[in-house]
C-alpha cells in the first residue's frame, strides 16, 4: 500500500488543500449570501446552480483531458476556481452568484475527475479498494476541517474568500512539481437511467431522495443555524458534525446491508432520519441552549441516517449488476444524484418561505418519511433479488466526488485490465492453433 501511494503522494496533498478551500466556500456561500440580503429561496437557486454545474462537469471534462492531460487541466480548473471565487464579494448580486455558483461546480467536479482517475491509473486490483478508502476518508476529513475555517473571520470582509482563494492555488503546486507520468485519459460519462431503474427500482428512487434531502442540506443548513442563533463556531461544527455522522455510520451500516435485504436499511434509516429530522424542526422552540450539544449530536445521527442513504442505493443497484455495467451504473446513479440535490434546494426554501428556516428539516422529513412508505410497501410486494443471490460487497463512497471514483472499486475491470486480459486469451488461443 505505502509503494502504491508514492507515486500519487502530490496528488494527495494537491486534493487535501483542494477539499480544505471547497469545504471552506460550502459552509461561506450560503452565509454569506444570506448576509447580502439574498431570500432564502435566492441563497437556494445559486445552490441549485451548483448542482447543475456538477452534473456538467462530469459530462464535458473527459473532452478537456483528452485535449491538454491531467496537469494542465488540473491547473486550469483551479486557477478557474480561483478567479470564480475572488469575483463572489465583487458582484453580490443574485444573478451574478448564480453563474458564480454554476462555475464552482462546473470545475470542483472536473478536479474531482482528475484526482480519482489518476489515482485509478496507479491502483491495482490488489490495491484498489484500499485506494478508494483512502480518498473517501480524506475528502470528508478534508471538508470538515474546511468548514471549521469559516471560524477565522467575518463573512462581511474578504478575508474568508482570500483564504479560500489562497488554498485552492496552493493546491496546484504538488501536483505540477510531480515527478510521476500522468495516466490514461478518461471516458466520456456513459447514461443509462433505464439500466439502474431495470437494477432496482429502490435504488435510483432513493438516489433522488438522497439528492433532495443532501441538495437542501447544503445549500440551506448555515441559514437553518443562523436562525437559530448559531454563532460562526456552532455553525462549523454544527455541519462537521452532519459530516462526520455520515462518516462514521457508512460503513456500520454498510456492513449491516451486506447481511440482510438493503432495503430494510433503507426504509428504517429513512424512518429514523425523519425523526431526527422533526427534532430540527420542534427543538428550537423548545430547547434554549438547542445551538449546542442538543444540535450537534442532533446532527450527527441527522447525517448517520441520511448521508448514508445514496451508498447504500448505489450498493443495491449494483447487487445484480456486472463489473462491466458497474462504472455505467454508478455514473447514472451520480447524476441523478445531482440533477435531485439541484430540485431539492428551491423546493425546501418554499418550505422555510412558509414556516420559517425550520421548515428545512420539515421538508427533509417529509421527503424521508415518503421513501419510507415507498420502501415499505415496495419491500412487501417484491421479493429482493439480492436475499436469494450472493450480494455485492459494500463499499464506502461519498456523494462529493465524481463518477471516476467508482473505477477505483474492487469490482470494476477498469479498461485497461479488459484489455489485458483479452490480449492473452487472444495470444493463448494463438498458441493453442500453433
Amino acid at each position: 500500500m505505502i509503494n502504491a501511494l508514492i507515486p500519487v503522494t502530490s496528488l494527495l496533498m494537491s486534493s487535501a488543500l483542494l477539499l480544505l478551500g471547497h469545504g471552506l466556500l460550502l459552509t461561506l456561500l450560503p452565509i454569506a449570501a444570506n448576509s447580502f440580503g439574498f431570500s432564502d429561496t435566492q441563497v437556494a437557486l445559486t445552490g441549485s446552480a451548483y448542482f447543475l454545474g456538477f452534473v456538467s462537469g462530469c459530462l464535458t471534462t473527459p473532452f478537456m483531458l483528452k485535449r491538454v492531460g491531467h496537469i494542465r487541466s488540473f491547473a486550469v480548473l483551479a486557477t478557474s476556481y480561483t478567479v470564480v471565487i475572488l469575483i463572489f464579494p465583487l458582484l453580490p448580486e443574485f444573478y451574478a452568484w448564480m453563474i458564480l455558483r454554476f462555475l464552482i461546480g462546473l470545475v470542483i467536479s472536473g478536479l474531482y475527475m482528475i484526482i480519482e482517475s489518476w489515482l485509478n491509473g496507479n491502483a491495482t486490483p490488489q490495491n484498489r479498494g484500499s485506494i478508494l478508502s483512502i480518498y473517501t476518508t480524506l475528502n470528508l476529513i478534508m471538508v470538515m476541517c474546511g468548514q471549521q475555517l469559516f471560524n477565522l473571520g467575518n463573512v462581511q470582509d474578504t478575508m474568508l474568500f482570500s483564504l479560500a482563494a489562497i488554498l485552492i492555488s496552493i493546491a496546484i503546486i504538488p501536483i505540477s512539481l510531480t515527478r510521476h507520468a500522468a495516466p490514461t485519459m478518461v471516458q466520456q460519462v456513459k447514461l443509462n437511467m433505464y439500466k439502474v431503474w431495470e437494477h432496482s427500482h429502490i435504488a435510483l428512487i432513493g438516489a433522488v431522495v438522497a439528492g433532495l434531502v443532501t441538495g437542501a442540506f447544503w445549500s440551506l443548513a448555515p441559514i437553518y443555524a443562523k436562525a437559530n442563533n448559531f454563532n460562526n463556531i456552532q455553525v462549523g461544527l454544527f455541519l462537521s458534525a452532519t459530516v462526520l455522522g455520515g462518516a462514521c455510520f457508512q460503513l456500520p451500516l454498510g456492513k449491516i446491508s451486506d447481511k440482510m435485504d438493503r432495503r430494510s436499511v433503507l426504509m428504517y434509516s429513512a424512518l429514523i432520519g425523519s425523526i431526527v429530522s422533526l427534532t430540527f424542526f420542534y427543538l428550537p422552540q423548545l430547547v434554549p441552549s438547542f445551538a449546542g450539544w442538543p444540535a450537534f449530536v442532533s446532527a450527527f445521527f441527522w447525517g448517520g441516517t441520511c448521508m448514508t442513504l445514496y451508498a447504500i442505493c448505489l450498493a443495491h443497484a449494483n447487487d445484480n449488476a456486472t463489473s462491466e455495467d458497474f462504472v455505467e451504473i454508478s455514473s447514472a446513479m451520480l447524476i441523478t444524484l445531482g440533477l435531485s440535490s439541484a430540485i431539492g434546494a428551491p423546493l425546501a426554501s418554499l418550505s422555510m418561505s412558509q414556516l420559517g428556516a425550520n421548515g428545512l428539516y420539515a421538508f427533509t422529513g417529509s421527503c424521508l418519511i415518503l421513501f419510507f412508505i415507498i420502501v415499505l410497501f415496495r419491500r412487501r410486494s417484491h421479493i429482493s433479488p439480492s436475499i436469494l443471490e450472493e450480494k455485492e460487497e459494500f463499499r464506502t463512497v461519498t456523494d462529493m466526488a465524481g463518477p471516476t471514483a467508482y473505477e477505483m472499486d474492487p469490482r470494476t475491470e477498469t479498461e485497461v485490465e479488459t484489455l489485458i486480459k483479452e490480449e492473452t486469451i487472444a495470444a493463448s488461443e494463438n498458441n493453442a492453433m500453433k
